[in-house]
């Protein structure tokens, strides 16, 4: 993983797309679509534009549209725009203006309602 790693430093300005980073992290600026495994915006980071990542983690400032599969926001960051999160954690002081949606699979909610309902007709049988 370490030879798909990309690190942006403080100071730094990026404006464009970024692909082929398993990992980047973000202590500069960076306005960009990003589709990754995992992102890290440090505290003086600020990223403006869309993420697609499994993990997300943000100390710093994001402004866009993300998805994802867990978002861990620290104490010092803020965010706003649109959220698409499966797990999320936020810690006190995280500021967040922006529209949060908890990403649920249809299929998902789909397959689990038929089990349910599949494990009340079994139960019925074995009760008559």
């Amino acid at each position: 993983m370490a030879n798909k790693q990309a690190v942006l430093g403080s100071g730094a300005r990026f404006s464009g797309k970024i692909s082929n980073a398993k990992s980047i992290e973000i202590n500069g600026y960076v306005e960009a679509d990003l589709t990754t495994e995992k992102v890290t915006i440090g505290s003086s980071g600020k990223f403006l534009g869309a993420v697609d990542s499994e993990l997300v983690v943000i100390a710093g400032e994001y402004e866009g549209k993300m998805q994802a599969d867990s978002v861990w926001l620290t104490e010092t960051s803020r965010i706003s725009g649109e959220v698409h999160y499966k797990s999320l954690q936020m810690d006190r002081g995280a500021a967040l203006n922006c529209r949060v949606v908890h990403n649920w699979n249809k299929t998902d909610v789909d397959n689990e309602n038929e089990t349910q309902e599949n494990q009340e007709v079994a139960q019925d049988e074995q009760s008559n």
